[in-house]
């Protein structure tokens, strides 16, 4: 049978038929690839501004302080220029307190004054402000900058003595822990491969101690590696980090240091904190939050009042 005749034009047009739409699809992948990258470039940029400099990796914006607040600690700046009931912020004025507070407390929390205040008397306490509930938010508020104060002056400050590492200078503050939470969580329960009921071992810090001793349970085995992942995720980093990934045992890596010093501090919040923690006991997440830095921390001290820097107190 003869074959059907075959015109040479109609095989041209179904080629740029095809090579149209090819290139019109073409292009308009690009193009949705080129919005996409400018919007998240947009997007990026819009949160880059909105961090408070203050703070590592923190932004403090939002509408959370209500005008009225803010007219009523006005007025009270302007009749008591002097603080009536300050217990921590010591050294300030009213005007100073008022500025910490916003930036660093509320700002920390994300809450308003009236969380933790009766604003018809900023200086109340207990009986006075009239509710129970908002006088043991304030006492805790209280019994949590005094915490702070005593990390910075007693804990960070024993990083700088480690070798080979210089502390960051970042100082713990309200949103090292709350980032924008007034209840933050420190143990969420999709913390990955760990056990449900996994905590820090904090009463005894030596099950820890890698010997490459043969009597070593697997229990403790468990323990240990369950503790190395956790603190792995919640700063984000792999094992090196804090180790010699050929010899475990030993202690020339600085950060290895820094991690146990963190542990001790854990033990410490555990033992004098843990009550106003909800009855959480403290994990490294709850601070670093898949970060080596943690976000919410104070840049550096001066961003700080006196009485809740490292540098407070010290003698040369």
């Amino acid at each position: 049978m003869r074959g059907g005749i075959k015109y040479p034009g109609s095989q041209n047009a179904r080629f740029w038929v095809v090579f149209i739409l090819i290139t019109m699809l073409l292009l308009s992948g690009a193009l949705w690839v080129i919005g996409f990258i400018g919007g998240t470039a947009v997007a990026a940029a819009d949160e880059e501004i909105a961090l408070n400099q203050a703070y590592i990796n923190y932004s403090t914006a939002g509408d959370y302080i209500q005008p009225e607040s803010v007219a009523a600690v006005q007025a009270y700046i302007a009749q008591y220029p002097e603080p009536q009931n300050v217990k921590v912020l010591t050294g300030l004025n009213t005007s100073q307190v008022w500025s910490f507070m916003t930036n660093f407390v509320a700002g920390g929390l994300q809450v308003d004054c009236t969380y933790c205040h009766n604003i018809t008397n900023f200086g109340a306490d207990g009986a006075e402000i009239g509710d129970d509930i908002v006088a043991a938010r304030k006492d805790n508020a209280r019994l949590h900058l005094q915490m702070v104060a005593d990390l910075n002056q007693n804990w960070l400050t024993q990083l700088a003595a480690i070798e080979g590492k210089q502390p960051s200078g970042a100082q713990i503050i309200c949103a090292t822990c709350h980032l924008g939470q007034p209840k933050p969580v420190a143990w969420p329960d999709e913390l990955h491969a760990l056990p449900d009921d996994y905590r820090l071992p904090l009463d005894n810090l030596d099950v820890l101690l890698v010997t490459g001793n043969l009597d070593v349970s697997l229990d403790a085995v468990q323990y240990n590696q369950h503790t190395m992942y956790h603190m792995s995720e919640s700063l984000g980093v792999g094992c090196t980090h804090c180790h010699n990934s050929r010899y475990f045992p030993s202690w020339e890596q600085p950060a290895k240091y820094y991690g146990l010093t963190m542990l001790q501090m854990a033990q410490h919040i555990r033992g004098n904190y843990q009550e106003s923690m909800n009855g959480q006991e403290p994990s490294c997440f709850l601070c670093h939050r898949n970060q080596v830095r943690p976000p919410g921390a104070a840049q550096a001290e001066i961003f700080l009042p006196e009485v809740l820097r490292s540098s407070f107190g010290a003698t040369e």
